[in-house]
């Protein structure tokens, strides 16, 4: 815990630098420990520890807002996605490679036998 100087301000200097008074009003906010068990584990004074959590709420509500905790089934649910996705890229990669292939034979038959393969739009199926 460092000494922060508070310069222009008046009264007392706080005992504790803003990263660590965040890093606690912070735990108030996601785990389930209530402000009792908090100060006692930090060794903070009731008051103290209410006045940090009132003066970072704003700040971390804003941030909870776009940093959603996930739960470990949903963590997990997110990684067999990802995997999933990947996946199917690489499919998807695989299927664009045959297609690219089929068609450079296509053309290089029709180019050889001087014959259309690829079926003409309208073309009507024959009746057999």
């Amino acid at each position: 815990m460092q000494q922060q100087g508070n310069k222009g301000r008046r009264g007392r200097r706080s005992l504790y630098d803003q990263a660590f008074m965040r890093v606690v009003a912070r735990e108030y906010q996601t785990s389930d420990l209530s402000m009792k068990q908090l100060a006692l584990k930090y060794g903070l004074g009731h008051t103290q520890l209410k006045k940090w959590i009132a003066r970072f709420s704003l700040e971390l509500s804003a941030e909870a807002l776009t940093l959603p905790l996930m739960t470990p089934e949903e963590q997990k649910t997110l990684e067999a996605l990802q995997k999933q996705n990947q996946e199917l890229l690489k499919g998807l990669q695989l299927a664009q490679l045959k297609i690219s292939g089929l068609e450079l034979m296509i053309d290089q038959a029709e180019q050889e036998l001087n014959v259309d393969i690829r079926k003409k739009p309208g073309t009507k199926q024959s009746k057999a």
